[in-house]
Protein backbone atom coordinates (compact mmCIF):
# COMPACT_ATOMS: atom_id res chain seq x y z
CA UNK A 1 0.00 0.00 0.00
CA UNK A 2 1.51 3.28 -1.07
CA UNK A 3 0.68 6.27 1.09
CA UNK A 4 1.38 9.69 -0.33
CA UNK A 5 3.08 12.14 2.06
CA UNK A 6 -0.07 14.31 2.22
CA UNK A 7 -2.30 11.31 2.99
CA UNK A 8 0.18 10.07 5.60
CA UNK A 9 0.26 13.51 7.22
CA UNK A 10 -3.55 13.56 7.23
CA UNK A 11 -3.66 10.14 8.90
CA UNK A 12 -1.18 11.26 11.54
CA UNK A 13 -3.19 14.41 12.21
CA UNK A 14 -6.45 12.44 12.41
CA UNK A 15 -4.93 9.87 14.76
CA UNK A 16 -3.50 12.51 17.09
CA UNK A 17 -6.81 14.40 16.95
CA UNK A 18 -8.78 11.26 17.83
CA UNK A 19 -6.40 10.50 20.68
CA UNK A 20 -6.67 14.02 22.13
CA UNK A 21 -10.47 14.09 21.77
CA UNK A 22 -10.72 10.67 23.43
CA UNK A 23 -8.53 11.72 26.36
CA UNK A 24 -10.48 14.97 26.78
CA UNK A 25 -13.82 13.16 26.66
CA UNK A 26 -12.60 10.63 29.22
CA UNK A 27 -11.37 13.43 31.50
CA UNK A 28 -14.66 15.32 31.32
CA UNK A 29 -16.62 12.14 32.04
CA UNK A 30 -14.44 11.32 35.04
CA UNK A 31 -14.76 14.89 36.33
CA UNK A 32 -18.55 14.75 35.88
CA UNK A 33 -18.73 11.55 37.91
CA UNK A 34 -16.58 12.99 40.69
CA UNK A 35 -18.45 16.31 40.73
CA UNK A 36 -21.98 14.89 40.67
CA UNK A 37 -23.88 13.81 43.74
CA UNK A 38 -25.39 10.39 43.92
CA UNK A 39 -26.85 10.61 47.39
CA UNK A 40 -30.60 10.80 47.77
CA UNK A 41 -32.44 11.56 50.99
CA UNK A 42 -35.95 10.59 51.97
CA UNK A 43 -37.95 10.68 55.19
CA UNK A 44 -37.43 7.56 57.28
CA UNK A 45 -39.69 8.28 60.25
CA UNK A 46 -41.94 11.01 61.52
CA UNK A 47 -42.57 11.14 65.26
CA UNK A 48 -42.62 13.40 68.28
CA UNK A 49 -39.13 12.54 69.52
CA UNK A 50 -35.93 10.88 68.37
CA UNK A 51 -32.46 9.95 69.58
CA UNK A 52 -30.91 12.23 66.95
CA UNK A 53 -30.38 15.88 67.79
CA UNK A 54 -33.24 17.73 66.09
CA UNK A 55 -32.67 20.97 64.21
CA UNK A 56 -35.57 23.37 63.89
CA UNK A 57 -36.92 24.03 60.41
CA UNK A 58 -36.42 27.77 60.86
CA UNK A 59 -32.66 27.34 61.37
CA UNK A 60 -32.20 25.60 58.01
CA UNK A 61 -30.73 27.52 55.09
CA UNK A 62 -32.95 28.22 52.09
CA UNK A 63 -31.26 25.39 50.15
CA UNK A 64 -31.84 22.96 53.03
CA UNK A 65 -35.46 24.10 53.38
CA UNK A 66 -36.00 23.42 49.67
CA UNK A 67 -34.62 19.89 50.08
CA UNK A 68 -36.72 19.28 53.20
CA UNK A 69 -39.88 20.59 51.52
CA UNK A 70 -39.32 18.14 48.64
CA UNK A 71 -38.90 15.10 50.88
CA UNK A 72 -41.41 15.74 53.68
CA UNK A 73 -44.29 14.62 51.48
CA UNK A 74 -42.73 11.23 50.82
CA UNK A 75 -40.44 11.96 47.89
CA UNK A 76 -36.68 11.69 47.57
CA UNK A 77 -34.25 14.46 46.69
CA UNK A 78 -30.56 14.61 45.81
CA UNK A 79 -28.42 16.40 48.36
CA UNK A 80 -24.91 17.79 48.33
CA UNK A 81 -22.69 20.18 50.21
CA UNK A 82 -24.00 21.61 53.45
CA UNK A 83 -27.38 19.94 53.04
CA UNK A 84 -25.59 16.58 53.02
CA UNK A 85 -23.98 17.17 56.43
CA UNK A 86 -27.14 18.71 57.89
CA UNK A 87 -29.45 15.84 57.00
CA UNK A 88 -26.85 13.13 57.67
CA UNK A 89 -26.24 14.19 61.26
CA UNK A 90 -29.55 15.59 62.47
CA UNK A 91 -33.29 15.27 62.45
CA UNK A 92 -35.53 18.20 61.55
CA UNK A 93 -38.28 19.46 63.82
CA UNK A 94 -41.17 20.85 61.80
CA UNK A 95 -44.61 21.85 63.17
CA UNK A 96 -44.30 19.64 66.26
CA UNK A 97 -43.07 16.57 64.40
CA UNK A 98 -39.51 15.30 64.21
CA UNK A 99 -38.38 13.96 60.84
CA UNK A 100 -35.51 11.49 60.57
CA UNK A 101 -33.98 10.62 57.24
CA UNK A 102 -32.81 7.64 55.25
CA UNK A 103 -29.95 7.79 52.77
CA UNK A 104 -29.75 5.98 49.50
CA UNK A 105 -26.95 5.90 46.99
CA UNK A 106 -28.33 6.34 43.50
CA UNK A 107 -25.67 6.33 40.76
CA UNK A 108 -28.02 7.46 38.01
CA UNK A 109 -25.41 9.46 36.17
CA UNK A 110 -24.56 7.99 32.79
CA UNK A 111 -20.93 9.08 32.76
CA UNK A 112 -19.78 5.52 32.09
CA UNK A 113 -21.02 5.79 28.51
CA UNK A 114 -18.97 8.89 27.56
CA UNK A 115 -16.06 7.57 29.63
CA UNK A 116 -16.02 4.30 27.67
CA UNK A 117 -16.57 6.11 24.39
CA UNK A 118 -13.67 8.45 25.18
CA UNK A 119 -11.36 5.54 25.98
CA UNK A 120 -12.42 3.82 22.74
CA UNK A 121 -11.72 6.93 20.67
CA UNK A 122 -8.30 7.38 22.31
CA UNK A 123 -7.42 3.73 21.61
CA UNK A 124 -8.59 4.08 18.00
CA UNK A 125 -6.44 7.20 17.56
CA UNK A 126 -3.39 5.46 19.02
CA UNK A 127 -3.98 2.37 16.90
CA UNK A 128 -4.34 4.47 13.73
CA UNK A 129 -1.11 6.32 14.54
CA UNK A 130 0.90 3.13 15.03
CA UNK A 131 -0.78 1.34 12.13
CA UNK A 132 0.20 4.21 9.82
CA UNK A 133 3.80 3.99 11.04
CA UNK A 134 3.76 0.21 10.53
CA UNK A 135 2.47 0.54 6.96
CA UNK A 136 5.07 3.21 6.09
CA UNK A 137 7.89 1.19 7.65
CA UNK A 138 6.74 -1.98 5.87
CA UNK A 139 6.56 -0.11 2.55
CA UNK A 140 10.11 1.21 3.03
CA UNK A 141 11.41 -2.28 3.88
CA UNK A 142 9.79 -3.88 0.83
CA UNK A 143 10.95 -1.13 -1.52
CA UNK A 144 14.58 -1.46 -0.32
CA UNK A 145 14.73 -5.22 -0.91
CA UNK A 146 16.72 -6.00 -4.08
CA UNK A 147 14.84 -7.97 -6.68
Amino acid sequence: MDLSPQFRLGLYAASVGLFVIGIAMTGFAAYGEIDSTSYMIQVDQVGTSTDASPVSYSSLTSEEKAVFDRVKGGGAAPVEGTALTTFANHAVQYKGDVYTFEWTYDPTTLTLIPFGFGVSIAIAGGALFFLTQFIVKRKLETSNVPA
